[in-house]
């Protein structure tokens, strides 16, 4: 039951990753007349998104420490732990330090893409995709992993 519980919540949080990557971002840029406001609700969103994984990252870790099976739990816990490590660098040094700059120099996309602030916030940007990515295929990696062991049973 527990383990059913750990499917349902990760599957959760890769479903509310890939809906803010692939759908809220992607279009928040297309339709927003400017580049201010679509990273405004980008930024509002992607906080959402990161506090939604800090809650359910860290509830399936308890779940997991709490459940009696041992099959393949060390794994699982540590790629647990490097998502949460990945969701609380994103939040609080990535995301952070990008709307530091939008707040600091206003609309960011109205930079020249040579200037040393927009190649900062561009490479700051990067690192919060990568970290996103890393999480997104941790996710299904890890619900693969539970599905199949349940098919196994």
């Amino acid at each position: 039951m527990v383990e059913k519980i750990r499917i349902a919540l990760l599957g959760l949080w890769l479903g509310v990753m890939a809906f803010f990557s692939f759908v809220v971002a992607p279009a928040a840029f297309s339709v927003l007349p400017s580049g201010q406001l679509a990273g405004n609700v980008v930024n509002r969103t992607l906080g959402i998104t990161e506090l939604i994984g800090l809650v359910l990252g860290v509830t399936i870790l308890l779940l997991l420490l709490a459940a009696r099976s041992r099959y393949g739990k060390r794994f699982e816990a540590i790629t647990l732990l490097l998502m949460i490590i990945s969701t609380l660098l994103s939040r609080f040094v990535v995301s952070a330090k990008l709307h530091q700059m939008r707040e600091q120099f206003g609309d960011i996309s109205a930079l020249a893409k040579t200037e040393a602030t927009r190649i900062a916030f561009d490479q700051l940007h990067q690192y919060s995709v990568w970290l996103m990515s890393f999480n997104l295929l941790a996710a299904l990696v890890l619900l693969v992993m539970l599905i199949r062991r349940r098919s196994d049973v």
